[in-house]
């Protein structure tokens, strides 16, 4: 594999002038996706992830933007993927989908997908790290991250601009929200970012299970969201 091509600052430009809407709605995979109204799905930009997307197709909902970085469910349902980007206006991947794709599947993301990376492979502190973030911080002001001295911590961290990356979380709904965030919406809007109980999927996976690891991870998650909240005044 060579180089990889990740998304630039120009294409972030270019879905702020394809948007169709001021607010834009996340369409994640908890159980309450179900009860927001079709009718405000079809008058905001959708930004949908992972399964979420067909409930919209059969509800003749078109997402602006398909986000996927669960590097199973291309494994696992490539199909479903295929068919969930084609029928949606745009598509971004994670560099860890696109490293573990097929070499076919490469080739259709080069071609019909744009790439983001995040700014680490672990959450885990430590001495090093902090050298770096602190200045990736100075030279990226769009990069807001705390990295603790100790490798027992974990860091926490929010990009406003995913042309220089994001901030990972084991959840894709706060990927989702930076990318939103990028694309300067006048308002975010989650829907189904249910972090409580066993953190269920709305839709059928019968035929190919992915058992959801929210609850599990919630407490690595919940300080995500809690540095944002403290952090990016204007969301």
């Amino acid at each position: 594999m060579g180089s990889v091509n990740f998304i630039t600052h120009a294409d972030v430009l270019q879905l702020i002038a394809k948007r169709t809407a001021e607010d834009c709605i996340i369409f994640l995979s908890g159980p309450t996706s179900r009860k927001t109204p079709l009718s405000l799905l079809r008058m905001k930009d959708v930004i949908a992830v992972n399964g979420s997307v067909q409930y919209l197709l059969n509800n003749n909902v078109k997402p602006f933007l398909y986000l996927l970085t669960d590097v199973r469910f291309l494994h696992r349902r490539r199909e479903d993927f295929y068919n969930f980007s084609r029928n949606s206006q745009f598509t971004i991947v994670n560099l860890d989908v696109y490293e573990q794709a097929s070499v076919d599947d490469q080739k259709y993301i080069e071609e019909n997908c744009l790439i983001i990376r995040s700014f680490y492979r672990r959450e885990k502190g430590g001495f090093l790290k902090k050298i770096k973030f602190n200045i990736l911080k100075r030279v990226h002001k769009a990069l807001l991250i705390s990295v603790p001295l100790s490798k027992r911590g974990r860091l926490a961290g929010f990009c406003k601009d995913i042309s220089i990356g994001y901030c990972s979380c084991h959840t894709i709904a706060y990927t989702a929200i930076q990318v939103a965030y990028s694309l300067k919406y006048g308002r975010i809007i989650c829907s189904g970012l249910d972090l409580t109980g066993s953190c269920p999927r709305f839709y059928d996976e019968s035929t190919s299970p992915m058992p959801s690891e929210l609850s599990k991870d919630l407490f690595k998650i919940l300080p995500f969201f809690t540095f944002m909240r403290k952090n990016v005044s204007d969301l």
